[in-house]
This record gives C-alpha cells, structure tokens and sequence, in this order.
C-alpha cells in the first residue's frame, strides 16, 4: 500500500459538505476515511459548496451557470461552456503542478467533474479514474434529443475514453452505459457501490414508542414519490384502523427536484392520512442517520424504470441503521438486489396488496426479519475503501 499513500490525488469532487445533497453527503463519507486509511486528497469543489471543515487542501472553482453569458442559443451556450472548461483547466493545472498530483478522481454528478478529470488526462497524461453514480446519456430521468442528445453522447464517449479506471455503483448501470463502447473499454469498468460508516449511528435508545414509525428520508421527484405507499397504508388505515402508525417524510420539502410541498401536501390529504404523516426539510447527514435509529421501518423508492440502474446511497445507510427496511422498487433492480440479500422484501409497482399484508405483520410484530450480516459487511466504508486504493494501485501500475 506504500506506493498509493505517496501518490498525491487530486478529488474533483463538485459537491462537498457542509452542503445537503447526497452526492455532498457521499464524499463526506469517504475522505475521512481515505484520510484514516492514509490517504492525503487535494479536493476541487464548487465555490458554493460551503466552508467544509476538513483538514486536508480545497480549492473552489465557478459552477457553470453561475458564468456571465453562460446562456444563449445553442452555439454561443457550446462556445462560452468551451471557454468555461478551459479556464477550469488552466485553474486545476496550476494546483496539479503545485501539488505534484499523480492521480485524478473525479466524483459525479454533476458530468463536470468528469469531463474536467477527462481533459487532464488528454491534455496532461494524468492517470484518471471516473465515477458515475448514475448513468448520463442513458438515464432514464433525462430526455435528450437532436444536438443535445449528440453532444452528451460525445462527452460521455470522451470521458469513458481518457478514463484509466471507470466506476459505476453497480452492475445494471456498468451494463447499461458500457454495451454502447467496445468491449477493451469495458475491461475499464468496475463496481464499487455506496458505502456506510458504523461508527457514525447514534446509539438506539429501544424507547417503547405508542406508533409504529414508518420513515422516508430523501427528496422525492415526479417519477419517483410516495403515492404506492401512501396506497397501502390508508388500505390499512381503512381495514385495521385500531393498528397505530406514524409517517415521517424526511427531507420531502427541498429546493432541488421539482416536487413541490403542496404536491406532496396533496397526496397526502387524497389518501386520508393527513393525522398519520409528518413532513420535514432537509436535515443534515447526522440528523438523517438519527432518524434512522428511533424509525421502526425505513422506506425506499425507485421510480418504475426497468431495467432501472440506480442504487440510492440512503439504502445502505438504511442497512447501516439495522432497521426493517421496505423497497418500493421494480424487480432485478440494484435496489431490489442489495434488499433482497440483506434479508428485505421488496414491492414492485401495483402490489399493493400484499404490501399492505407485510406493513400489518410488521406493525402487529407478526414479521420477523433477519439481517444477512456477511453481506452487509462488503458496504462498510473500510471495505469500500479498500477496493478503491486498489483501484488506485492498478492504475498506477
């Protein structure tokens, strides 16, 4: 390992804390580890991020849109993102040279990162390792067409081209992006998927509580919201109403997705369970983590994409909590996958029934469920860690 912990590594990583996204919440995950594990990262992040209070160097570059004349007609957008990524060069140029960096890792969303991390690669024969936590031009959230389809293809075929090393989170999304590239390409890829820290969940204090809690904790979007469950519980509401239960919607008011509060507010009052649900901001990493611990059943969902290639990070801290967890997720998804060899159920969209059946045996404790622990294991953040060095190590070869 001697060899990766003098290798200075430059992390273009675009979202940092203390900001609340989840890509922000993953990074802040791993560089204290990296840095436990005897790594020394030189970061570059957005200059609206925040001030990150983390002992290693930051340096802030412009978000994109954020450019005076950023916008335009397509050709003048092209031109003044051409002069954008060029004076972002120039910029993480001089801090490679004064660092003496010898490795790139680039941590998207957003694709900046990458196609940045990609530039210093061609121009500068850096090694260069891409992450994709989600897919770019097959995604299914995204509609590209005509020249914007063109151009996001170009820029995913030059990042997937000067990457050393390519990481996905998963298997379904490796198969979806790479069977577009040759297959020495795909020899490139690899699978390193979300991790959690143990050592960060506060301890759970078993209060008897008088409800059973049923909590989400994310944003949702429009393809992506809690309509299926709110449907099984006010089932259950109306067939078992002496069965107590309350919903925690944590994080359901943001700025980000598009999914208003009144949307949400909405649902909510057409299935009759304005008495039962709860709706809260966005909380920081520690605060979600909590809420984990004093929540009796955790609760995540995928949009109805299949095949869908997206694993959320918010499933493994799940897992980290110990929690029963329920998947609202299509069938053979990662999603479902990871669920289901933890020991969970899993609901594809339209069962709705016997998701109702399962929230009744959890709450009437007639469920028993048991943790396949080995598993769970391979996501500790030490382990996750572990691969990535190698992934380092391998590069550098």
């Amino acid at each position: 390992m001697s060899q990766v912990l003098k290798t200075k590594i430059l992390v273009l990583s675009f979202w940092t804390p203390p900001l609340i996204r989840p890509r922000a919440i993953l990074i802040g995950k791993m560089i204290p580890e990296w840095i436990r594990q005897g790594i020394s990262p030189v970061i570059v992040t957005y200059d609206n991020s925040g001030e990150w209070n983390i002992n290693v160097p930051i340096y802030k570059i412009p978000i994109l849109n954020s450019i005076k004349g950023i916008w335009g007609n397509f050709l003048s957008r092209n031109f003044n993102e051409y002069l954008y990524y060029r004076r972002l060069f120039k910029q993480v140029k001089n801090i490679i040279k004064e660092r003496n960096i010898e490795v790139v890792f680039s941590f998207s969303n957003p694709q900046a990162s990458n196609i940045l991390g990609a530039m210093i690669r061609k121009k500068l024969g850096i090694k260069f390792i891409s992450h994709f936590s989600d897919p770019w031009y097959d995604n299914p959230y995204k509609s590209f067409s005509g020249m914007g389809a063109r151009k996001v293809l170009f820029l995913e075929k030059f990042i997937i081209k000067n990457s050393d090393s390519i990481i996905f989170t998963n298997f379904q999304a490796l198969d979806l992006v790479m069977k577009k590239y040759p297959n020495s390409w795909k020899k490139k890829a690899t699978v390193i998927s979300h991790s959690y820290n143990p050592k960060e969940y506060p301890e759970d204090d078993h209060k008897i509580k008088d409800e059973f809690v049923i909590s989400h904790i994310g944003a949702f979007y429009k393809e992506r919201n809690p309509e299926m469950l709110f449907q099984a519980l006010s089932l259950l509401k109306k067939n078992k109403g002496f069965l107590k239960f309350k919903i925690k919607l944590i994080g359901g008011i943001n700025q980000y997705t598009g999914y208003s509060e009144q949307k949400l507010k909405d649902l909510v009052k057409t299935y009759n369970l304005e008495k039962e649900t709860e709706i809260f901001s966005s909380v920081d990493y520690q605060e979600s983590l909590r809420q984990m611990m004093i929540s009796d059943c955790l609760v995540v969902i995928d949009a109805n994409f299949f095949p869908s290639p997206f694993l959320p990070s918010k499933v493994v801290d799940y897992a980290g909590a110990r929690k029963i967890i329920i998947g609202i997720t299509p069938k053979g998804s990662p999603t479902d996958d990871f669920l289901s060899n933890l020991g969970f159920k899993t609901f594809s969209y339209g069962k709705i029934k016997e998701m109702t059946d399962y929230l009744e045996n959890l709450i009437n404790k007639k469920e028993k469920v048991m943790i396949n622990d080995k598993f769970l294991k391979k996501y500790e953040i030490e382990n996750t860690t572990r691969d990535l060095i190698n992934i380092f190590k391998e590069v550098l070869k």
